[in-house]
């Protein structure tokens, strides 16, 4: 099930920093994760002294996009290229509608190859049954 990326901006207010571990355990993305989103540059935290990562309440959000767009089949060379838009300061909106849209056809496309071998099955049991009176 998608997660929506709003749903990761709720954050427990007393506390406006958290580290990898407790991240994970309070949203729906784990440690692994939350390292693969680092190391691929998809998202910055703070570094501790330990070498541990500490988010924001800010970053949630990021994580929050980045988990549904990779969910939602966005190829990470174009998350990449969609996290640049973002942190881009210059008007960016044209290319961030771009590639969504993209993305959307996509799935869209995807949809309907699903739904054409959904309906050869159902054509098929429909033959295999008019065999069996």
């Amino acid at each position: 099930m998608l997660q929506s990326p709003i749903a990761l901006t709720f954050f427990i207010k007393e506390r406006r920093r958290m580290n990898t571990n407790e991240a994970s355990k309070h949203f729906p993305v784990s440690m692994e994760k939350l390292q693969y989103y680092e190391q691929n540059g998809l998202l910055e935290s703070e570094k501790l002294q330990d070498g541990s990562s500490n988010y924001k309440n800010a970053d949630f959000r990021r994580i929050g996009l980045i988990h549904f767009l990779l969910d939602a089949g966005l190829e990470l060379n174009v998350l990449k290229e969609f996290v640049k838009l973002l942190d881009s300061r210059a008007t960016t909106k044209y290319e961030q509608i771009r590639i969504l849209r993209k993305q959307r056809y996509k799935l869209l496309d995807d949809i309907h190859d699903k739904q054409q071998s959904l309906d050869q099955l159902d054509y098929l049991i429909h033959e295999i049954k008019k065999t069996e009176i």
